[in-house]
């Protein structure tokens, strides 16, 4: 079930009219660092929260902590930067007609701190929406053995099913064939974990990566409590984990994408992720792409891909493992003739465009097909990778316009883009020329290396900005901003 459908920001320090559509299971969002990963992740799990739930407000989770996001674990917030309404974004629920909207505001204006609230109202609770949360910070990866303040405790109880279920997950995770003799609860003022026991080492001894799947299945262990405990009241909630990866090696990582997905559905659970594994992303990417060829199973899996373009933070959906793979590991080429690929439904589009792009239309390949423009739409509509943005353009008549089925379609694709309709085309010329421009420029797509999909780091970026071509033919007398 997905809790959140649909992601806006409008403003959050490098994102800037950003939208994105959620995972109802899975959300994996993968960048290179500084991107902002942890910062999205912030975004998404702040204003979630049991605190004033009629019911369930005393619960807590098994893994430590309350059923709320902790402000200070996802921002160290600049009172240089981060000022009151410079922050807006806003959640679309799926039971919800009207987006849940949030914004800063002044907590206090003597220090120039901030907070998060919803938009328009200051009401005592207003800011929250009631379904519990849980949020793994890199904080649960500090190792056993370093802490030292890390001893058994009776705080929480686990049931006999509770324990044997944690077994089964322990060793299906990390694929073991150990015997678990008994598992401890470990509480110290940083860390709530489970440690292993068997009949040839203790907890004392277990290594990170057991460590870090036991707090994550302590996570699943509270929902699937929540769930039994609150039949009545239980909606589901939001799992928040950062680097999920971190000290697992990549067939555990794989298989605990096989587990999460499971409980997803099992307990109405909405799982976000952080990820620099190759292995992890290329298991996530082929599982979303598997998955989208089916109508009921098509948004179960979404892997977002963030960039950094000059000083603005850029969401991608649909981007292939081998776009990931290469742009995470910043290759480099010297090679300049990669091309990208486009699609039209007809020559007289690929004519217009070669005259218009003069030269700079050798960095597209057009790809000697006749389709309707409607297969067109299709394709890339059920996000057939091929046809899918950044992996192509489709270029269509600017007739499409007319016809509203296909026109709602493609409202919010950015696959597409339209040639002019004959009695528009002396207006929209310029448009369409500059929007290629840019596309070739600053846009999500790099044309120089879009068919290996090298890192951004080797373009020219002013290779494409100047608009003498344009200007001589007399089709546009300004510069491209």
């Amino acid at each position: 079930m997905a809790i959140i459908q649909k992601v806006v920001i409008s403003k959050f320090r490098g994102f800037s009219n950003a939208e994105f559509e959620m995972g109802n299971q899975i959300t994996v969002i993968a960048g290179q660092n500084g991107t902002q990963k942890t910062t999205l992740l912030g975004l998404l799990s702040q204003p979630f929260s049991l605190t004033n739930h009629e019911k369930m407000k005393d619960a807590k989770p098994l893994c430590g902590g309350n059923y709320r996001s902790s402000f200070a674990e996802k921002f160290k917030l600049s009172t240089n930067y981060d000022t009151p309404n410079s922050h807006e974004w806003s959640l679309y629920l799926h039971d919800e007609s009207e987006p849940f909207v949030l914004e800063s505001i002044a907590r206090d204006r003597s220090t120039g701190q901030i907070r998060f609230w919803k938009k328009g109202d200051r009401r005592q609770g207003s800011g929250y929406i009631h379904l519990p949360v849980i949020y793994l910070s890199l904080k649960r990866l500090v190792p056993i053995g370093e802490d030292t303040k890390l001893q058994e405790s009776e705080n929480v109880q686990l049931t006999l099913d509770e324990k044997k279920l944690y077994q089964e997950l322990h060793n299906e995770i990390l694929i073991s064939l150990d015997k678990i003799d008994h598992a401890d609860y470990l509480e110290s003022p940083d860390k709530a974990t489970l440690g292993v026991n068997t009949d040839y080492y203790d907890w004392m001894q277990n290594s990170a990566g057991q460590d870090n799947a036991g707090k994550i299945i302590l996570a699943l262990l509270s929902f699937k409590r929540l769930k039994e405990e609150y039949k009545d009241y239980y909606k589901g909630g939001l799992l928040v984990i950062d680097e999920i990866d971190a000290t697992m090696y990549p067939a555990s990582q794989n298989k605990l994408l096989v587990v999460l997905r499971k409980y997803a559905s099992r307990l109405s659970i909405q799982i976000v992720f952080t990820t620099h594994s190759l292995s992890l992303l290329e298991k996530a990417c082929n599982l979303q792409k598997e998955l989208s060829i089916n109508e009921a199973t098509k948004n179960q899996v979404n892997v977002l891909f963030l960039e950094k373009i000059d000083k603005n933070i850029i969401i991608n959906s649909n981007t292939s493992y081998e776009t990931i793979k290469n742009r995470l590991n910043v290759s480099l080429r010297e090679e300049r003739n990669i091309k990208l690929n486009v699609f039209t439904e007809d020559k007289e589009a690929i004519l217009f465009t070669k005259k218009l792009l003069g030269t700079k239309s050798n960095k597209l390949k057009f790809i000697n097909i006749t389709m309707p423009c409607s297969s067109l739409i299709d394709l890339s509509y059920r996000k057939v990778p091929s046809f899918s943005f950044p992996e192509s353009l489709i270029i269509i008549d600017g007739d499409v316009r007319n016809d509203n089925q296909n026109k709602n379609k493609i409202k919010k694709q950015k696959t597409f883009y339209y040639y002019p309709a004959s009695n528009r085309q002396k207006e929209l010329l310029p448009n369409y020329y500059i929007i290629l421009v840019k596309l070739m420029n600053y846009g999500k797509i790099y044309i120089e290396t879009i068919q290996n999909n090298y890192a951004s780091q080797n373009i020219n970026m002013k290779e494409f900005v100047e608009t003498d071509t344009m200007q001589k033919n007399g089709l546009y007398n300004k510069k491209v901003n």
